[in-house]
This record gives structure tokens, C-alpha cells and sequence, in this order.
């Protein structure tokens, strides 16, 4: 069965600070998941790179099995027209 989300060594870096730091998750179809941490661990910012609201500094996010992405020269590189139909399948409710 193809889980509904793999993240694979996913990295995130907002200058000199390293947030998400080699990340590794699978989530099954219609399991429920919690992300649970303190203020800054990183929760929001795997959340964001998830549904490439930001972009993953490295690392690969499969969703039911599709890559996201396409690697060039080592690196994932996105189009906006796929994440754009991509955004259309994934949903996130803010905080606030």
C-alpha cells in the first residue's frame, strides 16, 4: 500500500538557521498523525514544506507515491504550475 506522505531527508535553512534538520516520515493512508514540540522546533515550517508554501532547502516529499519535484544537478528543483494543482489536493488550517 503507497502511504499517503513519505518525506525523505528533508532539510529546511532560513539563512544560518538549519530548522528542519534531515527529516524522515511516512504517513499511511488515513492515518492521523500529531507533530507535538516547543515554540521554534520546526513544526509549521515541515508543515509549510509539505504543501511548498515554503521550499524544502533538500530533501525529496513524495505524495501517494508521486516525487514532487523534479532533481537537477543534486538538487529538487519545482514548477508552479504543479504546485499549484499539488496545493489543490492538500489542505491546512492555521492557528490563528
Amino acid at each position: 500500500m503507497t502511504n499517503a506522505i513519505e518525506i525523505r531527508k528533508l532539510y529546511k535553512r532560513f539563512i544560518e538557521l538549519e530548522v528542519l534538520k534531515g527529516i524522515n516520515l511516512d504517513v499511511a493512508q488515513g492515518e492521523a498523525v500529531v507533530l507535538l514540540g516547543s515554540s521554534g522546533s520546526g513544526k509549521s515550517t515541515l508543515l509549510r514544506c509539505i504543501n511548498f508554501m515554503e521550499e524544502p532547502t533538500s530533501g525529496q516529499v513524495r505524495l501517494n507515491g508521486d516525487l514532487v519535484g523534479t532533481e537537477q544537478g543534486g538538487r529538487m528543483r519545482y514548477r508552479e504550475s504543479d504546485l499549484c494543482k499539488l496545493r489543490t489536493r492538500i489542505g491546512m488550517v492555521f492557528q490563528h
